[in-house]
């Protein structure tokens, strides 16, 4: 706060009168004042960036404590690369529709006996496709709106969905209207 108590004189002084010439002697005394704080402050300075540059700027470091025994090694920020070109140069369009999700009916033996016991129609569909999907695709291709979906992924690796249809309506119906059991009835004659 030394700094704010002394009034800085101006920057040119005018020359001395013989009547004030006290007032004089006052300004020359605090412009000689001010320059010695500011050089002591420039001295201040040096001295630091002196240490600084002998020591280092980070001489002590704190150690972080490992309370596991694993050591994960930290996730640092990945940026995506920004290509100057384009990769492709068409344009990719959506193809994960109600035909990408829903594959094909199933019509082995035990799909037609779930289909006539349980009033459910079984179905291979895609192997991303949630339960979600597979009611929605099933809405727009067979128009019936399932009651409950089932899936499995079978040891092969293919996903079968089990579609429960309403009580109003007959899977066996909308099996025919698919063709499943037509597919059958060719199949045995």
């Amino acid at each position: 706060f030394f700094f704010l108590m002394i009034r800085r004189p101006p920057r040119s002084t005018p020359k001395p009168s013989s009547a004030a010439s006290d007032v004089y002697k006052r300004q020359v005394s605090t412009q000689s004042t001010w320059d010695s704080f500011n050089q002591r402050m420039q001295q201040d300075k040096a001295k630091k960036v002196k240490k600084a540059v002998k020591k280092g700027v980070k001489a002590i470091r704190k150690h972080k404590v490992w309370t596991k025994v694993a050591f994960r090694r930290p996730k640092t920020k990945t940026d995506l690369v920004k290509h100057k070109v384009k990769t492709v140069s068409y344009q990719k369009f959506q193809t994960y529709d109600k035909y990408a999700i829903i594959k094909h009916p199933l019509s082995s033996e035990s799909a037609i006996r779930t289909i006539e016991d349980n009033n459910t129609l079984v179905f291979i569909v895609d192997m991303n496709a949630n339960k979600n999907q597979i009611k929605t695709a099933c809405e727009q291709l067979y128009s019936f709106k399932p009651v409950k979906v089932n899936t499995l992924i079978r040891p092969d690796g293919i996903k079968k969905a089990y579609v429960k249809v309403p009580k109003e309506q007959e899977a066996l119906e909308i099996a025919n209207k698919i063709g499943i059991m037509q597919f059958l009835f060719s199949l045995i004659l």
